[in-house]
């Protein structure tokens, strides 16, 4: 019992009420049906104690000792110590059974009584005390400091195999080791003959650690298949006792393997948890997919608990109503692949799955691990993608993508068919001013409501989009066969949504009113493509709006033609402002009674290199439909004030300049800026420098307009109302204008004296000015009898063919001079004009 005991170390499990014996050849589990395997030699006053013993170790969790009294076969009893240890992570607890009674004629009583005897215990039952409780490295660390202690050798390590000829030291003493390589070391003879070996150095070795008459002592370990997994080492000068060193570590090699085995098992047991608990859900399952565990993720996706599902079937535990799980559960090999899954709380989702088989060392699969990840969110962000991709996120509609796509479809389908469809391309009225004036919170809730009405006229299969702004596009894919029909369905849907959309819109207590104009132009036609039917529906659309708004005009060729000249001039214009070809040229101005020159207007005028000069009514309505004409509006009021200081410097004495102003280029938001820093680069005198606005300035702007005039009045600037009466005059705007003066527009002019009620408008025009405190400018005289009836009717000043046409520079210069030498222009009315 003795030679067996110190050779014993025991495991006991309590969950499972098993017990385990192990020395140093084998380990086995007990097979016994008593309460433990000293059963039947334990002595019965021992029992209770032993099995408090076990408790504490379950309970306390810390080292725990016992000193029993076993009976031998001859029937005398020794003592015995259980030392052991509980082990967390395998839930069991191990340890050793030593004997206490060691020397002939020690009776129980003298082991007991006697702290001397435990001195005398020999080197191995003294191991086995100090290491019953100790594991991991705790077990390695005690271990070689108990042997360095007691062998006194030179040096011992333990080192682990990390590589085909690598060693790493876990636990060292009297050397300085934390790894080497195997090749030209005692360890490498050891590795290769699978045995313990022993090498004397002589100093023929080159390794730094064994100093000359060394003796080298290895012990291998391997794991539970029998493979290497590292060794004992130790250095030792003299004679050592190898037979005893072999049944020490003999003893201890099954134990030390273990435990290394143990720790390496521990290691990638911790990087298995770490890559378990990943943000993927994990289920690993038996080859009958049985749920054998998951991790946190699976809860966190699914909704399940983790340990509600264990032992269930895959399909019974997650997806009862579902077509299973997806794939073949039968003849799976690797699988991966989108599937809709269902959430604990009721609610479908959508989740992306792979499914690895796992194979033992009979290539036979023994488990399934699943990953999975839930790509709800992925899925609701590429419907969102596709959502913005092709349709308008104000309104809902299709964008110019999608409505591209369909047109093309729809341009195909007419071809091959033979059947007419028709393109509406829309574009509101006025929509711009409300939106400007209101605020573009205003203007998206119109574009919404116009939405909603025009979604009401559409059939099924008419395709309604939005391509930004205010244009909407209403596609007709198949109206008729007969062309002549197609047009008249085409006209009466225009007709229709012309009417809807021009219903009143009320919003905050407020009465909005907009229109449409409408192009439309039908397909296919021989000369046609898909990519010319916007631009023609465009076009015709354009000439909607010339024809008075709220209208609807059908696409021809002379159209494009038009079409094709503005696109032309706009980016020949574009140039033309960077090329220097822009340049003024100047009207004089004159009092109708005396003649006396009071001032010029500056008109722009193009020259393009090469060619003939290009007059203002060709290109500046095409530069209005753009920015470009607040670019020209500016160059013009920085040259005319230039060119202005320019004549005063050369003693050229005209009173004033007139410089006209776009409505564009008035509501610019740095305009009072942009006119006080031409007055400070130029060192023009703001006294004489007329600024001349339309009346279309004051639409939708009033309060803009009256603060941005008085502001630029304060520094002595004057304003006309240029082409009065030709726009929409309202008098309750006109009376809160600080303007000086009233331009009759030459409209009126010319027809006198032939036209009664232009002549009536006219004397009605100057009356009312001049009770209204403004002066009065004609515009367009060309004949003396003109002239005599504005003198008649008290006009002040005028202008036109009559005087002189407009002028360059140099001929103006010419003018000036001319006039001045006959007498007609001696200054003393000059500032007249600037009188109100």
């Amino acid at each position: 019992m003795k030679q067996q005991a110190t050779q014993l170390m025991w495991f006991f499990d309590r969950q499972l009420d098993q017990w385990g014996l192990s020395d140093h050849d084998s380990y086995k589990l007990w097979q016994g049906e008593e309460a433990h395997p000293w059963a039947h030699s334990l002595i019965p006053e021992d029992e209770p104690f032993f099995a408090a013993f076990l408790t504490r170790l379950y309970e306390s969790r810390q080292p725990e000792q016992f000193i029993g009294h076993l009976r031998g076969a001859d029937g005398v009893e020794s003592h015995f110590m259980w030392s052991g240890q509980y082990v967390p992570n395998q839930q069991v607890c191990c340890g050793w059974l030593a004997p206490l009674d060691v020397q002939q004629g020690v009776g129980a009583s003298a082991a007991l009584t006697l702290p001397q005897h435990l001195l005398e215990i020999p080197l191995l039952t003294q191991l086995a005390q100090a290491l019953s409780a100790k594991t991991g490295m705790d077990f390695f660390t005690t271990l070689i400091n108990q042997l360095a202690k007691s062998l006194r050798v030179d040096a011992i390590w333990l080192g682990e195999l990390t590589g085909v000829d690598k060693i790493r030291v876990l636990a060292a003493t009297g050397i300085e080791l934390t790894e080497y390589g195997l090749s030209g070391t005692p360890c490498q003879q050891l590795y290769r003959q699978g045995v313990m070996t022993v090498t004397t150095k002589h100093g023929q070795e080159h390794q730094a650690w064994i100093a000359a008459g060394q003796t080298y002592y290895g012990q291998a370990l391997f794991d539970g298949r029998g493979q290497h997994i590292g060794h004992l080492a130790l250095l030792y000068t003299g004679a050592v006792d190898t037979a005893n060193l072999t049944s020490l570590f003999s003893t201890f090699s099954l134990r030390m393997g273990a435990e290394l085995e143990r720790l390496q098992s521990d290691a990638q047991m911790r990087l298995s948890a770490v890559a378990f608990e990943t943000h993927e859900g994990i289920i690993i399952t038996d080859p009958a997919f049985k749920i054998l565990r998951v991790n946190n993720a699976f809860s966190q996706i699914t909704g399940f608990d983790h340990q509600s599902v264990l032992g269930l079937h895959l399909e019974e535990a997650l997806w009862p109503n579902l077509e299973g799980p997806g794939y073949e559960l039968s003849s799976l090999n690797r699988w991966q692949g989108e599937t809709e899954r269902r959430h604990a709380d009721g609610h479908t989702y959508h989740q992306w799955e792979i499914v690895t088989p796992v194979q033992d060392e009979r290539g036979e699969i023994s488990h399934f691990v699943i990953c999975f990840e839930d790509i709800s969110e992925r899925k609701a962000a590429e419907r969102r993608i596709q959502a913005l991709a092709y349709y308008d996120e104000l309104t809902g509609l299709p964008n110019r993508r999608q409505l591209h796509e369909t047109l093309t479809h729809a341009f195909n389908y007419a071809s091959r068919e033979g059947i007419v469809g028709a393109l509406l391309f829309i574009d509101l009225d006025h929509f711009k001013t409300i939106n400007d004036s209101l605020g573009h919170a205003t203007g998206d809730w119109l574009l919404q409501e116009v939405t909603h009405r025009l979604t009401g006229l559409v059939r099924h299969g008419d395709c309604l989009a939005r391509l930004g702004g205010d244009e909407f596009v209403l596609l007709l894919p198949a109206l008729s066969v007969s062309p002549p029909q197609a047009e008249m369905q085409a006209d009466s849907i225009a007709e229709r949504l012309i009417a809807e959309i021009a219903a009143p819109y009320y919003y905050g207590g407020q009465v909005l009113h907009i229109g449409a104009s409408v192009g439309i132009t039908l397909f296919p036609d021989r000369e046609q493509g898909v990519g010319d039917l916007l631009k023609q529906a465009d076009t015709a659309m354009y000439q909607a709006k010339s024809a008075g708004r709220k209208t609807r005009r059908f696409f021809d060729a002379s159209m494009q033609h038009q079409a094709d000249r503005r696109l032309l001039v706009h980016n020949e214009l574009r140039n033309a402002l960077c090329e220097r070809e822009l340049i003024l040229h100047y009207q004089p101005q004159h009092m109708v009674d005396g003649g006396d020159l009071i001032g010029v207007e500056a008109l722009i005028r193009w020259q393009p290199v090469g060619r003939s000069l290009v007059f203002p009514a060709e290109f500046i309505p095409i530069a209005e439909e753009t920015d470009l004409i607040v670019d020209i509006g500016n160059w013009v009021l920085h040259e005319a004030c230039s060119q202005y200081v320019a004549w005063q410097e050369a003693g050229i004495h005209i009173p004033q300049v007139s410089v006209n102003v776009s409505a564009k280029q008035f509501h610019a938001s740095d305009f009072v800026d942009r006119v006080h820093m031409v007055l400070f680069q130029t060192g023009m005198d703001p006294s004489c420098l007329n600024l001349e606005i339309t009346e279309s300035v004051v639409l939708g702007h009033a309060e803009d307009t009256i603060s941005k005039m008085t502001e630029l009045k304060a520094l002595g600037i004057s304003f006309a109302i240029d082409d009065f009466g030709a726009g929409y005059s309202s008098l309750s705007y006109l009376k809160r204008l600080p303007a000086n003066e009233l331009k009759i527009d030459r409209s009126f002019i010319q027809e006198i004296p032939k036209d009664g009620d232009n002549m009536a408008i006219v004397e009605a025009v100057i009356a009312m000015a001049r009770h209204m405190g403004f002066n009065v400018t004609a515009e367009g005289v060309e004949s003396r009898q003109q002239l005599e009836f504005l003198k008649a009717q008290g006009c002040c000043f005028y202008q036109g063919y009559l005087s002189s046409k407009p002028l360059p520079v140099p001929y103006l210069e010419k003018y000036v001079r001319r006039v001045a030498r006959s007498g007609q222009a001696d200054g003393k009315n000059s500032h007249e004009r600037a009188v109100v």
